[in-house]
């Protein structure tokens, strides 16, 4: 006596309905990464706050690029002279770096490097006063 079933329910899946949706995520995926652009835009921050130390010595880079110690013109290659004979005074090796937005990251980093390496303070501003 055969007491087994005559109907077999075949349980496979149909891969043609998994590979069409794959490439059509793989289409969608390289069709977004084109529109996506490389830049980020970056806003600087503003502030409003004020700080409680108050330094005498204050550099401004302006965007066309000029320099201003205590609102005097300097050249970049005066600017190392003007810290180390001022850094004697050790009660004022405090530097308030006013810079405006559209300069370089680059200048404003050579400017705190040669702070750093006359072991002046560096306080920043935001923007530049004219």
């Amino acid at each position: 006596m055969n007491l087994g079933t005559r109907n077999k329910i075949n349980v496979s899946a149909g891969m043609s309905s998994m590979t069409d949706l794959v490439f059509l995520l793989l289409i969608f995926f390289i069709i977004i990464s084109t529109l996506v652009s490389n830049g980020v835009n970056v806003d600087l921050p503003q502030s409003k706050g004020s700080t409680s130390a108050t330094p005498d010595n204050t550099l401004s880079i302006k965007a066309d690029g000029s320099y201003y110690w205590n609102g005097k013109a300097k050249a970049f290659s005066e600017i190392e002279h003007t810290m180390s004979s001022l850094a004697m005074d050790s009660n004022k090796k405090v530097l308030y770096l006013q810079v405006d937005k559209s300069v370089p990251t680059g200048s404003t980093v050579e400017v705190i490097g040669l702070a750093k390496a006359n072991s002046w303070k560096v306080m920043l501003g935001s923007q530049p006063k004219n």
